[in-house]
């Protein structure tokens, strides 16, 4: 990556990674034989279910294909809270992912019932936003789904409006990305 005439290293955090979709996107990565060398290197990610869940499928999904990734003091956090993570620990990166919490903002229910930034996963913008604060990358890719801008039905695109007021006070462009295949949106920031 190219930032004014600087040559930046292609290190990136993946927040809610799931079983590595944004790491298989950026990397060109096809399927699990597919061992080519990463173009960009992950640092850091996270992907921690609530403690209800005595399993953590696709956190181990994650680490079988990739690896784990440790913190500035040498520990393990990628399946803890991200909301007790301190963020400072976190090592540097030029990218910042996220497969943003949809469950909040899904389909499955009625839009009437959503719960946005207000539900238990929509809650988790803010551990986006103290990342964003603490560790200022150039660069942001956030998973969109498409009730982030209807809701919440009764005051239609308030959370995208208070997305979109946090990453400008954190002095961030916001570039909406139209897709395919999936029919969702994407957002680009910086």
């Amino acid at each position: 990556i190219e930032k004014r005439g600087i040559l930046m290293n292609k290190t990136v955090c993946e927040l809610f990674a799931g079983v590595g979709g944004f790491r298989c996107g950026l990397n060109n990565i096809k399927s699990i034989e597919d061992k080519k060398e990463e173009k960009w290197e992950t640092v850091w990610f996270s992907q921690w279910e609530p403690a209800e869940k005595k399993t953590q499928y696709a956190h181990s999904c994650y680490v079988y294909r990739f690896g784990t990734c440790l913190d500035k003091d040498g520990n393990d956090t990628t399946n803890c809270n991200i909301e007790e993570v301190d963020k400072k620990k976190l090592p540097d990166f030029n990218l910042l992912v996220a497969g943003f919490p949809c469950q909040d903002y899904s389909v499955a229910s009625t839009l009437s019932t959503s719960k946005g930034l207000e539900g238990k996963k929509g809650i988790l913008w803010w551990s986006i936003r103290e990342t964003v604060e603490e560790k200022q990358p150039p660069f942001i890719l956030l998973e969109n789904v498409d009730r982030l801008i209807k809701s919440p039905a009764k005051q239609r695109g308030r959370d995208f409006g208070i997305i979109l007021a946090c990453l400008r006070d954190e002095g961030y462009t916001v570039c909406l990305l139209y897709t395919s295949p999936s029919p969702r949106d994407r957002s680009l920031s910086r």
